[in-house]
């Protein structure tokens, strides 16, 4: 594609849509994920609730890589946005029941 040529506007709202969706998405994904994770370490023993917290948001910029990378690579973006949306409430309703 020549630099310059115009793209049409629905293509441009699907790009800052998918931007959207993997940084606010991907982050409350994540920030879920790692929270029911470290109270499931503590829970189990594996080790302490602070070190399973800091060991999560270490480890967590990979899964949100792939995140971001998946909302790029699908092509429906609806199924995506449906799956982290009730992934992510699944994963909250878990938590909440634990503490």
């Amino acid at each position: 594609m020549r630099f310059g040529t115009s793209h049409p506007l629905s293509y441009r709202w699907d790009i800052v849509a998918r931007i959207i969706l993997a940084f606010i998405g991907g982050l409350v994904w994540i920030s879920i994920f790692g929270a029911l994770t470290s109270v499931l370490f503590d829970r189990t023993g594996v080790m302490s609730l602070v070190q399973a917290a800091h060991v999560m948001t270490l480890f967590s910029f990979l899964p949100w890589c792939g995140i971001a990378m998946w909302v790029f690579y699908e092509i429906e973006l609806m199924k995506l946005a449906s799956w982290l949306g009730v992934s992510s409430v699944l994963m909250y309703l878990v938590f909440a029941w634990m503490n």
